[in-house]
């Protein structure tokens, strides 16, 4: 097995970890059992755990991002690929998932992450999450589904927001049925945007 095959299976077992555990939860031991790798041989890999906790973002939203590519290109219309986003792939609605919320959201609101490259890239990925949705917004303004006077900026921002707080919402409600139709609402409400 090659070294960045061992670095990015690394990666993607980190990820999971991270994701559920959160940044101040998951010790060195932690990701040495996860990873498989010494202590020693994760910090010439990462970095560090901050480093490590930040490319491990970074996967997550290039995974994310993929899928939600993936199901816009074989989508009938921009706003029908963004709801199937939601109900197909966001973390909300896909079982595969470690958590069923947005590992983003997630580490918004994790307590204890003073590493200020940590929220720089928190921030990042967010940041460039909104401005995907705001693409989308637009595609679908130039396809005649929204108005020519929709702002897909603010639609991009309330759709944030929306998938935000379910994710917020999917953190204290042990009742899965509960969030999938709430996903559903969020879908059919995005379909019928105008």
């Amino acid at each position: 097995m090659s070294v960045n095959h061992n670095k990015d299976a690394a990666l993607d077992q980190a990820l999971n970890l991270f994701w559920t555990k959160g940044f101040a939860s998951t010790s060195i031991k932690d990701l040495e059992r996860a990873t498989g790798m010494h202590p020693g041989s994760i910090y010439a890999a990462f970095g560090s755990k901050a480093k490590l906790y930040c490319l491990s973002l970074e996967r997550y939203a290039l995974q994310l991002n993929d899928k939600r590519a993936q199901l816009m290109a074989s989508a009938a219309s921009p706003l029908q690929g963004l709801a199937d986003f939601i109900l197909r792939a966001h973390p909300l609605s896909n079982a595969d998932a470690p958590l069923p919320v947005c590992f983003l959201v997630k580490a918004t609101l994790e307590s204890g992450l003073d590493d200020g490259s940590i929220h720089d890239k928190i921030n990042e990925m967010l940041t460039r999450n909104e401005a995907l949705f705001e693409d989308v917004f637009e595609q679908a303004i130039a396809a005649g589904e929204l108005s020519q006077a929709s702002n897909p900026k603010k639609l991009a921002r309330q759709l944030s927001a929306d998938l935000a707080g379910l994710c917020f919402y999917a953190l204290r409600e042990d009742e899965p049925t509960v969030i999938n139709e709430m996903i559903t609402d969020l879908a059919d409400r995005v379909r019928q945007s105008r």
